[in-house]
């Protein structure tokens, strides 16, 4: 009888053992736990309080808020969403939040939502993301000035029913990343006042429409890395585009409205991507601008004839080593001008805008009237994207392939509705093309 009691006894201790580590969370110290909650919602999080007296409390001291006006994200459906946030600030303990996420629809009067606001401001928070579902019947959010003095603030998102009313006093020692996303401006003064205070911004994100109360978005920021700015195509108003960003590294602009362009500097420019719904005579001075870039994408839909003799004369892209082209209705002969003032030029990206494949319109294209020198010295790789066999790009594919002298490689993805039979005419046409480079190989997918 003895082996058979020590085995129930084995038994009985083995599974003993089982249940004690059976929730492994829970023996997690509190900083681990509050890290893993950190990627819910704050209603996902105070759920976990059901699971034991361990975890009734850990959420009231996890760091980030995350309050969304959804019926999901309320504990209570029948909870209105005022009373839920005034719930969670009354039992979050927490003295310092990283992150306060709040996303709403503003149906009363928004005297509580700014005490929301205080209340985040001092905790000391380091990342506030404000997004207002707002209808016309009720006014745009305005800010308490005292989230313009915040210390501890890092990054600040305002997105849709929010109207930017700056003070005279603004001072964001800590703010490195500003979003401001179909917001609306008291005036010009505000957006410059805003900047002014931001000592330290390296990232920003404009998104503007028509309606914003502004004529000028000037970005006078001299610490600013990354911008990205996007004019919405609704109304024809003029507005005036000013940087002034003499560390600026990368630069993401769509241009839908009818814009000014006065850059002043932005001469550490190292990625421009740039789109336009027309390319025309008011791009100039931008595209003069992005000379020391050395990876520039061009996007745009409508080309107008432009005036170049202001331009043509300058070798402007001496930095320039990749290129890429997204060439909408018309444009083609802008590839001989840029090739020219592109003598580094190592890597060419050439493609029909999304818009305008497959509708195989024919344009006209001429060929430089002496070899760019980046053909003769540099161009490498060669990337054709939505090929449709059309005249003009068989004869610019025909040029590079024979004056590229340093050739690696020419990468011809054709566009999906072409038939077999055509792709196979295609592919004995481009491999009949004499090349100046014998290293070169045709990919053709």
């Amino acid at each position: 009888m003895l082996p058979m009691a020590n085995s129930v006894n084995q038994e009985i201790n083995v599974n003993s053992k089982h249940k004690k580590s059976s929730d492994r969370i829970s023996q997690l110290p509190d900083v681990l736990i509050h890290h893993i909650l950190s990627f819910l919602s704050t209603k996902e999080a105070m759920a976990t309080s059901i699971l034991s007296k361990r975890w009734l409390w850990v959420w009231t001291s996890v760091p980030i808020l995350d309050l969304q006006d959804t019926p999901f994200c309320r504990t209570d459906p029948n909870l209105h969403f005022r009373q839920f946030v005034d719930h969670v600030l009354i039992l979050n303990k927490t003295a310092s939040l990283d992150r306060f996420c709040l996303k709403f629809n503003l149906v009363d009067h928004p005297s509580y939502v700014k005490t929301w606001f205080r209340d985040a401001v001092s905790r000391d928070v380091k990342e506030l993301d404000i997004r207002v579902h707002g209808t016309e019947s009720f006014p745009f959010l305005k800010l308490p000035f005292a989230l313009f003095t915040a210390k501890t603030l890092h990054v600040l998102k305002l997105s849709h029913g929010v109207e930017l009313h700056v003070p005279g006093t603004v001072s964001l020692p800590c703010l490195k990343v500003l979003n401001l996303v179909w917001i609306k401006y008291t005036n010009d003064e505000s957006v410059s006042r805003l900047f002014a205070g931001c000592y330290v911004l390296q990232e920003l994100t404009l998104h503007k429409h028509a309606g914003d109360n502004t004529t000028c978005s000037n970005i006078s920021i001299p610490t600013l890395k990354t911008l990205f700015v996007w004019f919405a195509p609704t109304g024809r108003r003029r507005h005036k585009l000013k940087i002034n960003a003499p560390v600026l590294k990368q630069l993401n602009l769509e241009d839908n409205l009818t814009l000014e362009f006065d850059l002043e500097d932005v001469s550490s420019l190292v990625e421009a991507n740039v789109t336009v719904s027309w390319l025309e005579n008011r791009h100039i001075p931008l595209l003069k601008a992005l000379s020391n870039a050395k990876f520039v994408s061009f996007h745009w839909d409508w080309y107008a004839e432009m005036k170049w003799r202001n331009f043509r004369p300058y070798r402007l892209f001496l930095n320039l080593v990749q290129m890429e082209l997204h060439v909408g209705y018309g444009g083609w002969n802008l590839l001989s001008l840029l090739l020219e003032i592109s003598d580094h030029l190592e890597v060419l990206v050439l493609a029909k805008n999304d818009n305008c494949r497959g509708l195989g319109f024919e344009c006209s294209w001429k060929p430089p009237k002496y070899v760019p020198k980046c053909l003769l010295s540099s161009l490498s790789m060669v990337y054709f994207k939505g090929f449709e066999d059309l005249t003009y790009q068989l004869s610019m594919v025909k040029y590079i392939l024979k004056n590229a002298r340093v050739l690696k490689m020419v990468d011809i993805s054709s566009n999906g509705d072409l038939p077999l039979d055509s792709k196979i005419d295609l592919l004995k046409k481009l491999l009949m093309f004499p090349r100046g480079s014998k290293a070169c190989q045709l990919k053709f997918n």
